[in-house]
């Protein structure tokens, strides 16, 4: 029996490093994390209390709901990958890509802590964020219960439905959580850039983008290879269907947050209809990337300031290219 990406296997198995690896991928994905390390107190983040105090009341709400979703956020990510799938992975330098991807998300969690502490924010209530808001709330929920089930319940990794239930946390976590509740949230500091305020917070911000694009393809990568070796799986019409429809019930809990959020008004120099055309053009790349349909035919970003040229090296981190293996 071949050997699969997600299986059981004891902690004897696989300590040894392979100059042909079975999954290449995956040391170019660690080489390319470990390039992209950085610390959070290489930023002069107080510089900014300025312009943070002199945010609208609007503007103002918006950051600081931003930073509290992700001062929990980052550390929900730590627990789905520890909890579910990180310790079903049989290669070695998988292993070492996602376990790159933890520390990041420890750096990430910090880096929202210093800012903030930096800005005096009231810290229970930027932690509850996500509790208090019932649509972000909502979104929580859509990762947690499907998480907690693998988590409480335990799975067989070598049933073709254990496969499923991993290969849909993974969905969840990296592709879902990452790729595109994050990425909305990334807009919103992109606009202060753009409004040539709290350059430093931004600064680090665009780091994390980084990061979080190296996440979503360690994501992508492992989902299509589960698939090309599971292709009991693909041939499941309704578990591939209910797939596809997870991605855009995330984007419906997306979309029906920032219309809460922004209403009629234009905060961050952004509209409800801007960014709502964002999130779909953001899915329409997340499900072309998992070898999906279309849903939404949105070609190009929406969002001016995204399009500059001083941002053009932040551009790229929004496609990611995907290798050929078998797909949906």
């Amino acid at each position: 029996m071949n050997p699969k990406l997600i299986g059981k296997t004891s902690v004897r198995d696989n300590i040894k490093l392979s100059e042909d690896p079975s999954y290449p991928i995956f040391r170019e994905l660690y080489e390319k994390q470990k390039k992209a390390v950085w610390f959070p107190e290489e930023l002069n983040i107080q510089q900014d209390a300025l312009d943070y105090h002199s945010l609208s009341d609007d503007e103002k709400d918006l950051f600081d709901t931003a930073v509290g979703y992700f001062c929990s956020s980052e550390l929900l990510v730590q627990n789905v990958l520890v909890n579910s799938f990180f310790p079903l992975l049989t290669d070695p330098h998988a292993k070492m890509s996602f376990s790159t991807q933890l520390f990041m998300e420890n750096i990430h969690s910090d880096f929202f802590e210093i800012v903030l502490q930096s800005f005096g924010m009231d810290r229970e209530k930027m932690y509850d964020v996500a509790f208090s808001d019932p649509i972000l709330r909502k979104k929580q929920s859509l990762i947690v219960e499907e998480i907690d089930k693998i988590s409480y319940n335990g799975i067989d990794p070598n049933s073709t439905e254990g496969q499923k239930d991993i290969l849909r946390a993974i969905l969840l976590n990296n592709i879902i959580l990452e790729g595109i509740f994050f990425y909305s949230s990334f807009a919103h500091f992109f606009a202060l850039k753009d409004m040539g305020k709290m350059k430093n917070v931004v600064s680090g911000v665009e780091l994390v983008l980084i990061d979080e694009s190296l996440h979503l393809q360690n994501g992508i990568e492992a989902i299509l290879i589960m698939l090309e070796e599971n292709p009991g799986i693909v041939e499941d019409e309704q578990y591939v269907q209910e797939i596809r429809d997870v991605i855009l019930e995330g984007t419906a809990l997306e979309i029906e947050y920032v219309q809460h959020k922004f209403g009629n008004k234009t905060i961050l120099g952004i509209s409800f209809g801007e960014m709502e055309r964002y999130l779909k053009y953001i899915t329409d790349r997340r499900l072309q990337e998992l070898g999906f349909e279309q849903e939404f035919h949105i070609t190009e970003n929406p969002l001016r300031f995204l399009q500059k040229e001083d941002v053009k090296k932040l551009i790229n981190f929004f496609e990611v290219s995907s290798t050929e293996y078998t797909n949906y």
